[in-house]
């Protein structure tokens, strides 16, 4: 697979998990309402959670391009 397919296909699920995280937490937070650490969980999610899972994507999608690099110069 060619290193431009496989940047879509990382793109696409990286996206997929950021609508996920954004979305549809914030746009159905009533059944998500329940105590988490003494906080409500949709609160804590949108202080907290969702900036974590933001991160992760980012560093997600820095290794794997470094690891694209890396195979494409050798």
């Amino acid at each position: 697979m060619k290193t431009w397919s496989k940047n879509k296909r990382l793109i696409a699920i990286l996206l997929s998990i950021w609508f996920v995280t954004t979305l549809l937490v914030g746009l159905a937070p009533e059944p998500l309402r329940f105590n988490f650490f003494g906080w409500n969980f949709t609160y804590w999610w949108g202080a907290q959670g969702s900036l974590l899972i933001y991160l992760a994507i980012v560093w997600v999608y820095a290794h794997k391009m470094h690891q694209y690099e890396k195979k494409r110069k050798s």
